[in-house]
């Protein structure tokens, strides 16, 4: 057993609330453990304005899912395995379909393709996001302990989280998209659309036009949404960003913030993104509640530190699994951006190769941590 491992499972044995996270390129994970008066469900994104601790959004606050935020009363650092030292790197690799998962688009997913289709075609929206839920059972003796351990090994330049409450079960994630980030008045966002897959670490073929004008959607909203907020925002990119297995277009959105006590109202308008939604933003919004046919709960949601005094680092909720309590079923997530020239078979295997990034943690996490 590593000793990352042991740490970890020792500190979360018998607690109910904590957090683990990993930021992108670290070497150590933080731990933030709470009691039940230390976390707090809130109504709104803009509640959070002065708020510090440590926040888990869902994707539409509501329906029985509320935002939490969690004050730490314990913390710790674990010093974590690094990429250097051990063979499970961010190595982009083929991946074929696999662990239970259809080749082929399920009815379900088709129908719903075609729904979401209809109405871009028909001049209703000018992108979708489409995601799907994939259940598999939860392997005996799992420990959620090693599971994230090996997703911070693996997903290097990720966002690696591991949360539990009572409320929510546990969830875990490793995401490469930034919500916010700054300390001070420095304030970072990112825009990230476009998906590719990579062979031996390296694109097979430029990006296409339906990726860059999918790309160039997400860049034009958020730059409009902090424009509208009276902000200068200064973009750069687009670039070429890799996740696993995964390539993404990426443009980074930087701007001075002079009231960092309303960042629950910037966050308003930032959540969600085109990147998860679609664009306009609050009918896409109201379609996708509508037609998708499940509830996305926590999945594209976002998540960690909010500190407006300090330094805040917040991210979407991407390629994630999750268990409530009690239950026997790993709930994994996975979506796609979909233009008016989506094709269907295309876009279900896009979701079927983001769904390898959890499949692959959740194989990793099948031996007991203590045994």
């Amino acid at each position: 057993m590593r000793e990352d491992e042991k740490a970890i499972g020792e500190w979360m044995a018998g607690e109910e609330i904590f957090v683990f996270y990993r930021e992108p390129g670290e070497s150590v994970a933080h731990g933030v453990r709470a009691s039940r008066a230390a976390l707090f469900p809130l109504d709104s994104i803009p509640s959070l304005d002065g708020k510090t601790g440590f926040v888990f959004a869902p994707f539409h606050c509501g329906k029985g899912h509320p935002l939490w935020l969690l004050e730490a009363e314990e913390e710790m650092e674990i010093p974590m395995a690094r990429a250097g030292e051990c063979d499970e790197v961010e190595a982009p690799a083929s991946v074929a379909p696999a662990g239970g998962c259809e080749a082929r688009p399920s009815l379900a997913y088709a129908t719903t393709f075609r729904a979401f289709s209809a109405a871009l075609c028909g001049g209703r929206f000018r992108k979708l996001v489409l995601s799907r839920r994939y259940e598999e059972p939860l392997p005996s003796g799992f420990s959620w302990a090693r599971a994230f351990c090996a997703a911070c090994r693996r997903y290097v330049h990720s966002y690696v989280y591991l949360f539990h409450t009572p409320q929510t079960g546990y969830w875990l994630g490793a995401t490469p998209e930034i919500l916010l980030t700054g300390e001070g008045r420095r304030y970072h966002t990112v825009a990230l659309a476009g998906t590719q897959f990579l062979h031996d670490g390296r694109l097979t073929e430029e990006w296409s036009d339906k990726n860059l004008r999918e790309q160039a959607c997400v860049t034009q909203y958020i730059m409009d949404c902090l424009r509208g907020r009276g902000l200068e925002p200064v973009a750069k990119g687009p670039r070429t960003a890799t996740a696993g297995e995964l390539a993404h277009l990426k443009t980074e959105i930087r701007f001075e913030l002079p009231d960092t006590d309303r960042l629950g109202g910037l966050l308003s308008a930032l959540h969600p993104t085109p990147a998860v939604c679609g664009l306009p933003k609050e009918e896409a919004f109201r379609f996708i509640e509508e037609n998708e046919g499940y509830d996305r709960s926590y999945y594209a949601g976002f998540l960690g530190r909010l500190s407006p005094g300090g330094r805040t680092a917040l991210y979407v909720n991407l390629r994630c699994m999750a268990c409530g309590e009690g239950s026997s079923a790993l709930r994994l997530y996975a979506g796609g951006g979909l233009l008016p020239e989506s094709v269907l078979e295309e876009e279900w295997m896009e979701t079927e190769r983001k769904l390898q990034t959890m499949k692959y943690v959740s194989s990793k996490g099948e031996t007991h941590v203590f045994g």
